[in-house]
């Protein structure tokens, strides 16, 4: 598979500052790019970065491809969360045309996993599953607090992330705090898994946004795969047991 961020791809108008000075990034991160069976694609949390994702391999069928999705460059400059989804989708599929594929979106990422489904069923696409971990479709920060934000951000990197492009991971994540405030969600047509960490369960707030079986789960934190790994592979499996 080769996997290629082309700017002069149609649907990156308007998406990404082509500033000689923006470092570049590719957009599909092979995680494990290894097996047959239908691949699970994990969309960047709020930095625009897919390398929290790297630790879920272990939990997940050896036989199961695994990628990031992360945002190309920091200048990225999408309209729309829906307009971001949508060249989510086109890069996806021009990596992987084959289908079905499984979705999974980390707090941020949720939102965004749950947006690339939608355009992904709107075009026909076959969407074998969607994982939510530690995601609220309606809850926003206050709009005007990047500085907040920013620290949040450079407390919660981990040590293989460098540090001399901060102020790019910054501009991207306020620009996406931005994106999810404006986003009001469509409605996916399938099942999808809800996990969340104890004390807020957001799996009622996903009801509406998800005509089929929400399967939740609550565990001491849902951004800790060593947790819910075995749970996302369970439901990317179909070996869940349903319940609402």
């Amino acid at each position: 598979m080769t996997v290629v961020n082309d700017l002069s791809h149609p649907s990156i108008t308007g998406i990404v500052d082509r500033s000689p000075t923006a470092y570049s990034r590719p957009t599909i991160l092979p995680i494990r790019a290894t097996g047959t069976r239908a691949p699970v694609y994990c969309i960047h949390p709020i930095d625009g970065l897919a390398s929290c994702y790297t630790s879920l391999a272990a939990h997940v069928d050896e036989g199961r491809p695994i990628y990031g999705v992360q945002a190309p460059t920091p200048g990225e400059d999408s309209k729309s969360l829906t307009a971001l989804a949508a060249y989510y989708t086109d890069e996806i599929l021009a990596a992987d045309n084959v289908g079905p594929i499984n979705l999974l979106g980390l707090s941020f990422g949720g939102l965004l996993a749950h947006a690339v489904a939608i355009d992904m069923q709107g075009r026909g696409v076959s969407v074998d599953s969607l994982t939510l971990l530690g995601s609220d479709p309606l809850q926003s920060r206050a709009v005007g607090a990047p500085t907040a934000l920013a620290h949040e951000l450079l407390a919660g990197m981990s040590d293989d992330i460098d540090r001399s492009h901060a102020e790019e991971l910054v501009a991207v994540a306020t620009h996406n705090e931005t994106l999810a405030n404006r986003h009001f969600p469509g409605v996916y047509v399938g099942d999808a898994m809800v996990v969340s960490s104890d004390g807020y369960d957001a799996g009622p707030a996903w009801h509406t946004f998800i005509s089929g079986t929400v399967v939740k789960y609550l565990v001491p934190d849902a951004a800790a795969f060593g947790l819910v790994g075995s749970l996302v592979n369970k439901f990317v499996s179909r070996t869940f047991r349903a319940g609402s």
